[in-house]
């Protein structure tokens, strides 16, 4: 009997339901701040201009995450693909196809702070040569997100469990084993 040698790692659609929820929320409180303006005494938040990014920015982000995650919900194909040709990412924004082993140099824990009171955590895919991976991308906004990521982050490959079917630990230790096992061989 031998062993299997693909892994997929389904889209978590309770996870992608909540993530389409907390953005139904982003939108819903960026509509509320344009339509009613509310006041305050706090000199900063009451600012229009900081009030003004704040609500177009959360009517922005709550529009792209409905329809990002949204998409996402009703996509069959398995979030990660683990094989010994190498990782095929489904669950990002980014479509690099197959990134074969013989392109990944290292799989490290990346720690971003999210926000003031919380961080995100991603399984960051170091490559031998990221340009490659960055010219790929055809549309210029998503190509410039991907040059700031890799200069600030090291990597524009980052993948995030928040619509996986794993823990960030599982995945972390299942993407380096399967590294450690078929980099060998390319």
């Amino acid at each position: 009997m031998t062993a299997k040698t693909t892994i997929e790692i389904p889209l978590s659609k309770v996870k992608l339901t909540k993530l389409v929820f907390y953005c139904v929320l982003f939108l819903a409180g960026g509509l509320w701040m344009i339509i009613s303006n509310p006041q305050t005494s706090n000199p900063v938040f009451n600012n229009p201009f900081v009030k003004a990014v704040s609500a177009y920015g959360g009517v922005l982000m709550g529009i792209l995450g409905i329809i990002f995650i949204g998409r996402k919900l009703f996509d069959n194909e398995p979030g990660l693909v683990l094989s010994e040709q190498g990782i095929i990412d489904n669950a990002s924004t980014y479509k690099f196809g197959l990134i074969p082993w013989s392109d990944i140099s290292q799989i490290y824990d990346r720690t971003v702070q999210a926000s003031i009171t919380s961080k995100q955590r991603f399984v960051t895919i170091g490559l031998e040569n990221p340009d490659k991976y960055i010219s790929r991308e055809t549309n210029v906004l998503k190509r410039k997100l991907l040059q700031a990521n890799a200069k600030n982050y090291g990597s524009p490959i980052h993948i995030s469990t928040n619509g996986l079917k794993t823990s960030h630990k599982e995945l972390l230790n299942l993407v380096n084993s399967y590294f450690e096992k078929y980099k060998q061989v390319d």
